[in-house]
């Protein structure tokens, strides 16, 4: 079994309920008890836990390294399938057939969750893109089709509240439509990577092509894009997916 980390539940399963915050450890999930003081004072506990931690599961499964440079998390991105009951855990396993349409998101500020809005942010507005790639094109050994573009979607701004996941309708910010997972048979498990950029995406365009994003060579995607875009990457997450034929 891959080795699974997880993460606090907040916003939405990102906010400290109770004095037991579950994480997602595989089929040996196990809870966490945090100090009653850390409770009162969570900006000294789970602030830089939460984001380390997925800073630290995205170097365990070379999301960073193989798909973008080293960052510190500074968004939270909540994704889920719910037609199957799936939501994506920081490298847990999805059924190919759970993901065939797309997804359920919303997205927030880990800072947010433990500081009070400034009245100097009340104005303040950033536009995002939500992207999907798959390093793992063909495979993971052999990665001739990688990065593969799955789904682009701009024209997005920071939640006002910790709203509930919801399906944003096909509009003129989708610039490149959802593909879903397809891992070839015999050819292991696949990272599907969803990445949220931030910056100007007013003039954003598709790829040329989804198979390297468009860049003719392996191992280039959303790293490259982003760059020539000036994308800023906030926040990542990311599940394994695998055809049943191995």
């Amino acid at each position: 079994m891959r080795f699974q980390a997880g993460i606090p539940t907040v916003f939405s399963g990102l906010l400290l309920a109770s004095k037991i915050s579950a994480l997602p450890v595989g089929a040996e999930q196990q809870p966490i008890f945090l100090p009653e003081a850390e409770l009162h004072d969570p900006t000294s506990y789970a602030l830089y836990p939460l984001q380390s931690t997925i800073r630290d599961v995205l170097h365990k499964h070379l999301v960073i390294g193989d798909v973008l440079d080293d960052f510190e998390p500074s968004y939270y991105l909540d994704i889920k399938y719910p037609k199957n009951h799936e939501s994506v855990l920081l490298g847990n396993d999805i059924p190919v057939d759970s993901v065939s349409s797309r997804p359920v998101f919303t997205f927030h500020s880990i800072d947010a969750a433990y500081s009070p809005p400034r009245k100097s942010d009340k104005h303040k507005k950033s536009a995002f893109t939500l992207i999907l790639t798959d390093p793992d094109a063909k495979s993971r050994d052999n990665p001739k089709w990688s990065e593969m573009c799955h789904w682009i979607l701009t024209n997005l701004t920071t939640p006002v509240a910790p709203d509930p996941p919801r399906l944003l309708k096909a509009k003129a910010g989708e610039i490149e439509e959802y593909l879903p997972p397809g891992p070839p048979p015999k050819t292991g498990a696949h990272r599907y990577v969803f990445v949220l950029l931030e910056g100007d995406t007013t003039s954003l365009k598709a790829p040329k092509d989804r198979k390297h994003w468009g860049y003719d060579k392996p191992r280039h995607g959303v790293r490259d894009w982003a760059k020539d875009n000036g994308l800023t990457v906030v926040g990542a997450n990311f599940f394994y997916a695998e055809n049943e034929k191995q």
